[in-house]
């Protein structure tokens, strides 16, 4: 009980506690409320009292009711009890009787229940010799009627008793002829077995039939597997043959549900029958059939009309995901490392397809830039907007490619984040980066050995000399860095081993090298091969009084000039050019500075020196190997007075016209002047003009 129940229990105050005091209640009630109160408190107990009252007589009157029906109940029950007592009694006189009566008639028919046993055992033992005279009659109808498993289980029934009474003459016939029946049965079932047409179920159902009739399981498992394979060779040979006929998505699926679907089966159907926890010869099995499939699919994946990358990547994800299956069907680590092999030459595949396809857009583009230059000439054509367009181009379809390649790793793949997956991808788009621009170098200096035999316009060289030279400044590392954005990107968190990126730029750097040989050597011997031409079929010794620097020397200026003008728009200029001053200085010397000892201590020029990447080096290049030419030439000739005169015009007119193009004068200058001092050694009457005449002369011609 709670306090405050407590408290109210022992208030004397309160009308509902076992301590009420009624005088003090009314007492108290007479000080504190009005008249009132006190006559409505008077009215409300008056009425609580008559309710009270009313209940109580209710109570009773329900009260006395159940008391009446308990007291009728009690005397029902007595009387139910008598009645039940006597039928009882006779149930169990009765119990008695039936009990007495049984044991009579069990004395009477004991001797005729022996009799009864006697004649149902007999009954059983004629069945089975009936069974026994039948059973060849029903093992023939039962295979005839293709029911081997009813015959198979009858006659493994009749066996118990063959080999209990199989030495009596009456059943020796019987024995021999099912003997011969069930070898009969054998023969069909192996031939069932190895017909190709027979499916995995009958497959599965006359094995274990063999087995019931004691064949051993080790041949059991060849035959098996043997008839399993032919029937899986008309699979793949109806596979061969859409090979040429189906894209990659409908023989993926042919595959899945023929094939591999079958092998599945059978092979599930090998564990069930044979329990073969060993799998001695199932990996062997599954291997050898696996890797025609996967020869198959190969020749799938080369197939033009299978190029696309996303009919590709959705064959190979469907083709992956069963080869997944397989391999845990097997249980073969072969089988499961070729599955992983398949979406790597897969991705590698692709690779190769983007490369040649990059390699021959380039060669189209620099065909076209071969004929607009030979159409058009050099100048009318701006060779850095060509340069520029053949860089933006190669830079943009490599990354188309390696975006392309890219999609091998979609999250929805299911082999899309592996990292195995992601490597390949990887090391197949730095293969498309590294090939494509080792190509371009390996074309660049197949180009530059052929110049001459293939009659490549030079400026094209120059464009792809400075085209390597770019890409190894900045074309490598651009495309290795977006390389690794892209990784990032397709798979966040995987690491990707830094690729080699300096192979790509030596070979880079030596394309660019053997293009801007090719192009000094080239210049220069055209030009060479003019003045050798002109030296060597002029007659020196009677030549006439100088009018003029020749034609020839012109036409090596303009060449030259071409040549130079051509690396100003691709190369920068170092060599400044020199006064006018300086230029006219050397044909004022005295004779003797001409002389082979001055020679001897001059410095040595290297013709045929490496081209340096500068505008002044390439025309310095051409202008060593044209005035050697001349130098060489001019030694082989005798000259008479005018016919060194002439020379001595030609000379000053080159140098006049070369050192306006930036070239470098001291080496102009010491080429020039070895040829006017060879020539002064040939000649029979060394006498020179005056060098304001040979400028007057010069500036009329």
């Amino acid at each position: 009980m709670s306090e405050s129940n407590k408290e109210n229990g022992e208030n004397p105050l309160d009308i509902d506690s076992n301590n009420f005091n009624s005088e003090m209640y009314l007492e108290c009630l007479m000080k504190l409320a009005t008249l009132k109160q006190v006559m409505d408190k008077e009215a409300e107990i008056v009425k609580q009292s008559q309710f009270l009252q009313s209940e109580m007589q209710t109570l009773v009157y329900e009260n006395y009711n159940k008391f009446i029906s308990a007291t009728e109940t009690v005397r029902k029950m007595r009387s139910d009890f008598q009645i039940m007592q006597e039928e009882m009694n006779k149930l169990s006189e009765n119990i008695n009787k039936i009990t007495s009566f049984s044991s009579q008639i069990s004395d009477s028919l004991k001797e005729s229940g022996t009799n009864v046993n006697r004649l149902c055992s007999t009954r059983q033992l004629l069945d089975k010799l009936q069974f026994l005279f039948l059973l060849p009659s029903q093992l023939n109808k039962a295979i005839s009627e293709n029911r081997y498993a009813d015959a198979v289980h009858d006659y493994a029934h009749a066996q118990r008793v063959l080999q209990k009474y199989g030495n009596q003459p009456s059943f020796q016939s019987i024995q021999s002829e099912c003997s011969e029946i069930i070898f009969g049965l054998k023969k069909t079932l192996r031939d069932r077995l190895t017909d190709p047409d027979t499916s995995a179920s009958e497959l599965a159902e006359s094995v274990g039939l063999l087995r019931q009739l004691q064949e051993t399981d080790t041949s059991l498992q060849d035959i098996f597997l043997s008839c399993a394979e032919s029937r899986l060779d008309q699979h793949l040979k109806g596979l061969s043959i859409l090979v040429e006929r189906t894209d990659i998505l409908e023989w993926v699926e042919k595959c899945n549900n023929t094939l591999l679907a079958d092998l599945g089966i059978v092979i599930s159907c090998y564990h069930e029958i044979f329990q073969d926890k060993d799998n001695t010869n199932l990996p062997e099995f599954g291997e050898k059939v696996m890797s025609q499939v996967f020869q198959l699919f190969e020749e799938v994946v080369k197939r033009p009309e299978n190029n696309g990358t996303e009919i590709l990547i959705r064959g190979l994800d469907k083709f992956f995901r069963k080869l997944q299956a397989m391999s845990e069907i097997i249980s073969s680590d072969t089988v499961s490392q070729k599955a992983l092999d398949v979406v790597i030459q897969c991705v590698r595949h692709k690779a190769s397809l983007q490369y040649q396809s990059i390699q021959s857009q380039f060669k189209d583009s620099l065909m076209r830039v071969r004929q607009t230059l030979a159409s058009k000439g050099t100048e009318s054509v701006d060779l850095r907007d060509i340069l520029n367009s053949l860089q933006v181009y190669l830079l943009q379809k490599i990354q188309a490619s390696l975006l392309d390649l890219k999609a091998f790793l979609q999250n929805n793949l299911s082999f899309g984040l592996k990292p195995w997956c992601a490597k390949a991808v990887a090391d197949s788009c730095w293969t498309v980066i590294s090939e494509t621009l080792i190509s371009l170098s390996d074309m660049v200096k197949k180009m530059a050995c052929l110049k001459t035999s293939n009659n490549i316009p030079f400026e094209l060289l120059l464009i792809l000399a400075k085209l390597c030279l770019e890409l190894q400044e900045n074309g490598v590392t651009t495309l290795h860095n977006h390389l690794i954005k892209l990784l990032e990107e397709a798979a966040p968190g995987l690491t990707v081993d830094n690729k080699d990126t300096n192979s790509v730029m030596v070979h880079l750097s030596t394309a660019a090298q053997s293009a801007l040989d090719s192009e000094v050597v080239y210049i220069g011997q055209t030009a060479a091969q003019m003045l050798r031409v002109s030296v060597l079929a002029r007659d020196w010794l009677r030549a006439p009084e100088p009018r003029g620097p020749r034609a020839v020397c012109r036409r090596v200026v303009e060449t030259l000039a071409s040549a130079d003008s051509a690396a100003s728009q691709l190369f920068p200029t170092s060599v400044k050019p020199s006064s006018d001053s300086s230029r006219r200085t050397i044909w004022s010397r005295a004779p003797s500075s001409f002389s082979p000892i001055n020679r001897i201590f001059s410095e040595r020029i290297e013709v045929f020196s490496p081209a340096g990447a500068d505008r002044g080096a390439l025309s310095n290049g051409a202008l060593k190997v044209a005035l050697k030419a001349l130098v060489e030439c001019v030694r082989l000739r005798t000259f008479g007075k005018h016919g060194l005169q002439q020379l001595q015009v030609d000379v000053h007119f080159l140098q006049q016209r070369l050192s306006c193009m930036g070239n470098d004068e001291r080496l102009l200058n010491a080429l020039l002047e070895d040829a006017l001092a060879s020539a002064q050694l040939r000649c029979v009457d060394p006498q020179l003009m005056e060098p304001s005449i040979v400028d007057i002369i010069c500036e009329r011609g």
